[in-house]
């Protein structure tokens, strides 16, 4: 072949290479969404799962390193936790989005010591797992203040006998819940609980349950549950008794909450993390690009997922040569939030506030502090 016509060839196969060799586009930064997207509780993950992968896209829509959230059912399981890490551990996922229950947390932190892997859960706050030095962190905060606060509220309406309605399929939180909720009511001058377990293996009898936990007569009657459980139980009571005051932890805060209650949930008092009307900017923009995505609102399992993965993101991006992962978010600090900043302690836990709300026509009113 003529030396001339060599030339263009070489040149071609030198810009091959150069493609080949420091071209080509860096992998993607893996993020694993952990969660249990099965069962009749599922609406916690899955709502938790849509907001870290809207949090995904807009990471990859602001330009820089791309993400790819990578999906984990957990079932709900906690017998095989270790497997479960370490799936996500081999695959080299930067961090983990999860568990959004306290249950699977309390089995998977240990696990995820043993791997080096950080956990950001949006929704687990057992008080079980707070003040531990861990690679657990978590954006909403611990579940005992908020027990205390629904207590206060309750014997400040002179509501001083109460029934509890407790999943003890999530035993972690449900637990840990009832019990600060029990003990500060008591000191407040109240009767103590009355406080009806049921396991979510099985589909609940909610007629029964409604039974028992009017036995004792309470003025009060907590739910420490799901939204769905939440809401066929809230109507179960109010057949049998239409005057009881009804309370719910923050885990049944959602929208499928005032959708499936209905009339039924008029008045009740609701535990909030957030207030899912609120105007700040950053959370009406978010709210209507979910909206647009998924066909419903967010819940507060979504805006906390959202905001975990955008925390594990930030934190990456801080990083300094020497760090993990778990050094930054370890060090005390604030970090962005669709609603407000996220502090979190020297221990990975929030010390942001839970607020009160009351359900009127079908809305989250937020009330007084």
């Amino acid at each position: 072949m003529p030396p001339t016509r060599l030339k263009p060839i070489r040149r071609l196969a030198a810009i091959g290479l150069s493609a080949l060799c420091g071209c080509q586009p860096a992998p993607p930064i893996k993020v694993a969404f952990i969660g249990g997207l099965s069962g009749h509780v599922s609406e916690l993950a899955i709502d938790g799962r849509n907001g870290a992968q809207l949090a995904i896209e807009t990471l990859n829509a602001q330009g820089g390193p791309r993400y790819e959230l990578r999906v984990h059912d957990d079932a709900r399981a906690t017998d095989d936790a270790a497997t479960a890490v370490d799936a996500v551990a081999d695959d080299g996922d930067a961090f983990a989005v999860g568990p959004m229950t306290s249950v699977v947390a309390k089995r998977m932190v240990p696990e995820a010591a043993r791997r080096h892997l950080v956990l950001i859960s949006p929704t687990a706050n057992s008080d079980e797992l707070s003040g531990i030095d861990d690679w657990f962190f978590r954006v909403i905060p611990p579940a005992g203040p908020g027990a205390e606060q629904i207590a206060d509220a309750a014997v400040g309406r002179g509501l001083l006998s109460a029934s509890v309605m407790a999943d003890w399929g999530n035993r972690t939180y449900s637990e840990s819940f009832s019990t600060k909720f029990a003990a500060r009511f008591q000191s407040q001058g109240g009767a103590a609980p009355n406080v009806v377990r049921y396991g979510a293996d099985a589909a609940p009898d909610y007629a029964k349950i409604a039974v028992d936990l009017l036995a004792t007569h309470p003025r009060l009657v907590l739910l420490v549950c799901g939204a769905v459980d939440a809401s066929i139980a809230a109507q179960q009571l109010r057949r049998l008794d239409p005057d009881v005051q009804l309370a719910m932890a923050s885990w049944a805060a959602n929208v499928q909450l005032l959708q499936m209650g209905g009339r039924a949930i008029e008045g009740a008092l609701v535990l909030q993390a957030l207030d899912l009307d609120s105007p700040e900017p950053a959370y009406v923009d978010f709210r209507k690009r979910y909206i647009e995505r998924f066909g419903n609102p967010p819940s507060q399992a979504a805006v906390f997922s959202f905001d975990a993965t955008m925390m594990g993101a930030e934190g990456l991006r801080r990083k300094t040569d020497g760090q993990s992962l778990r050094d930054v978010l370890g060090a005390p600090g604030t970090w962005p939030g669709l609603q407000h900043p996220v502090t979190l302690d020297h221990f990975g836990d929030s010390i942001n506030r839970f607020h009160l709300s009351e359900v009127r026509k079908g809305r989250f009113v937020m009330l007084a502090s």
